[in-house]
Formats: C-alpha cells, sequence, structure tokens
C-alpha cells in the first residue's frame, strides 16, 4: 500500500500549502444571501431569548449550576479522549506513530484522511440528544447544555488529538473551552469576530509555546470565566426550547447546527496549528 510520506519536511507540500490558503479563506467567508438571512434569524431568535433571561432565577443558574458544570465537564470529558487508539488508527494506515510528535512528522493529507468522518459522527449524535432534551422543554435546558458542550469538547479533543495536541494539558483545554464559545455567538458573522482571539493565539504558540501563554493562576480564573461566557450564550439559544411542541424541532436542529459549527472551527483551527508547529510563521509569509 502507498503511503504519504512520514519523514518531517523542510517545506510544506503542495496539499498543504493548498490547505494553508484555504484555512486563511475560511476566517474571512462570503456570507452571500442566504447567510445573512441565516444571521437575522439568528438575531431574532436571540433578540426573544434575551427577554426570557430577565426571568428571576435564571441568571443564577448560569452562574451557579451551568458555568459550573461546565467546568467540571472541561475537565472530564478531555481525559475520555482516547490518545491511544487514535495512534492505533494511523499505524493501521501505515504510519509509525506512537505518540504526539510523530504526528508532527506526518503531512497534513494523513492527518486529513484520519479526520474524515469525525464531523458526520458528532453531528448525528447531537442531534439525537437536543431532540430528547427538547421534549423536556424548560427542565431539559440545563442538562441539555451541559451534554452538548460535554459532545463538543469531546470532539474539539478528538480533533486536537488527531493533529497532535495533549488535550491533558490546561492550556489545550482553555484553547478548546474557547474553541466552543466562539462558535456560541448568536450569528455567523459574529461566531468569525469571536473567534479571532482563537486565531491570534494560535500564532502566539506556534511562536512561543504553550507552556508561556498563561501562569495557572490566570489559566484558572480564564477557564471560569469562558465556561460562564459559553453558559450564558448557550442558555440564551436554548430558551427557545420552552415552547412547547416545537421544543424538539429546535433542540434538535441547534444542536446540530452547533456542532456543525464547532466541528468546522475545530478542523480548521487545529490543522493550521499543525502547519504552523511544523513550519512555523514562514509559512503564512509564503
Amino acid at each position: 500500500m502507498e503511503t504519504l510520506p512520514v519523514l518531517a519536511q523542510r517545506v510544506p507540500s503542495a496539499y498543504e500549502r493548498r490547505s494553508y490558503a484555504e484555512i486563511e479563506l475560511w476566517k474571512t467567508p462570503d456570507m452571500g444571501w442566504f447567510g445573512r438571512a441565516v444571521d437575522r434569524v439568528n438575531g431574532a431568535v436571540h433578540r426573544v431569548t434575551d427577554l426570557a433571561r430577565k426571568v428571576p432565577g435564571v441568571d443564577w443558574t448560569i452562574d451557579n449550576v451551568v458555568s459550573g458544570l461546565l467546568r467540571l465537564t472541561n475537565e472530564m470529558v478531555q481525559d475520555s479522549v482516547q490518545t491511544q487508539r487514535i495512534y492505533a488508527s494511523y499505524r493501521e494506515a501505515g504510519y509509525p506513530v506512537f505518540g504526539m510528535t510523530d504526528i508532527t512528522a506526518l503531512d497534513l493529507e494523513a492527518v486529513d484522511t484520519a479526520l474524515q468522518g469525525l464531523d458526520t459522527k458528532y453531528r448525528a449524535l447531537a442531534a439525537v440528544e437536543g431532540a430528547a432534551a427538547g421534549y423536556a422543554g424548560a427542565a431539559g435546558v440545563v442538562p441539555d447544555i451541559v451534554a452538548l458542550v460535554a459532545l463538543n469538547l469531546r470532539a474539539a479533543g478528538e480533533y486536537a488529538a488527531y493533529c497532535g495536541f495533549d488535550i491533558s494539558d490546561p492550556v489545550e483545554r482553555l484553547y478548546a473551552l474557547n474553541v466552543l464559545n466562539g462558535v456560541s455567538a448568536p450569528s455567523d458573522v459574529a461566531k468569525q469576530i469571536s473567534l479571532m482571539p482563537v486565531i491570534r493565539v494560535s500564532r502566539r504558540m506556534a511562536r512561543e509555546g504553550a507552556a508561556l501563554a498563561m501562569e495557572q493562576f490566570a489559566l484558572t480564573r480564564a477557564i471560569q470565566n469562558v465556561a460562564r461566557a459559553l453558559g450564558t450564550r448557550l442558555t440564551a439559544a436554548k430558551m427557545a426550547q420552552i415552547v412547547p411542541v416545537t421544543g424538539a424541532v429546535v433542540g434538535s436542529g441547534f444542536n446540530a447546527y452547533y456542532t456543525s459549527k464547532v466541528c468546522d472551527a475545530a478542523f480548521n483551527l487545529y490543522r493550521e496549528r499543525f502547519l504552523l508547529r511544523k513550519y512555523g510563521t514562514a509559512l503564512a509569509e509564503q
């Protein structure tokens, strides 16, 4: 069986240069008429759900229940990512991968082949979970948010591991949580804007290393802040599920949509970091 190059290259392959250019285009998409229509609908939904947040007890739920559960979920879920199974899948494809550093030596094309189907799997799981929680109405909002975040943290963790990043590192866990938070913005335009700090951090981590990103105290506080922001955004979106009958449709549709966006962002951001770690910022200049 013919395999892709395994040894580290001094210059990016044609596939890697083309992929990097596609990632750059993804950062500044052409919205088009459909994207603008989606933004208008999302904006209307969030104006309605903002009113729902004025109900006594909603903010308390975000502060004391949702954000706390999200922080705990971040730790538990990322510990469940089976990196050894991922390394074994590379070996089955003909690549001598036994650890993260071995993935760095691969061509991006090999990584992309391994990632095929990952987004489809998580979208399907999100749709099923969202429909079940939607039928529960208001009582299902908090469990649904926690389950949705757990599912998408697991997805981001798998993308990270396939690209050779250690998801057990607290900095990497914060990075994954920021990806989820950026994608939770109420419109497609806002999503890209919210992801810009994550994109800038990717460049900084490539230059300075993840260990210099922030000190432990600042890291803990940052995780808490991001978890609260994520909980606030998802609670606003999921309050639409309290509408009778339509709740299951909203729950299923929103969860699949949100998960699709998370997978799309993780796919592009971790692959960009893979290339930046391998070739440095010189690739961007090329």
